[in-house]
């Protein structure tokens, strides 16, 4: 019993700070629009902690070829998805048990 209890509250931590990254997402998807300047420490905080996880997906899709002349950041809609979807699946979870 104590393993589940453990379990469901590791579980709803991750799903917690998943739902924070989505935020910073955002956040940075919308500061964006504004281009901010250099020295913005909003902006540089949203940059280094969504980066991480956009880089190794901007990597991975530039290997094709159909993504290089976009004229719109795919890798950041593609991490912004899969977010998402991890998001979904973890909170599905919870709520059936």
């Amino acid at each position: 019993m104590l393993q589940y209890i453990v379990l469901v509250v590791l579980a709803r931590l991750v799903v917690a700070l998943l739902y924070a990254m989505q935020i910073c997402m955002f956040g940075r998807a919308i500061m964006s629009w504004f281009s901010p300047e250099e020295d913005n420490r909003l902006a540089q905080f949203l940059f280094m902690v969504t980066e991480p996880f956009v880089y190794p997906i901007r990597k991975l899709l530039s290997k094709i070829e159909f993504f290089n002349n976009m004229p719109i950041d795919m890798s950041f809609m593609v991490a912004m998805l899969i977010l998402i979807i991890f998001t979904t699946v973890l909170s599905g979870n919870l709520v059936v048990n």
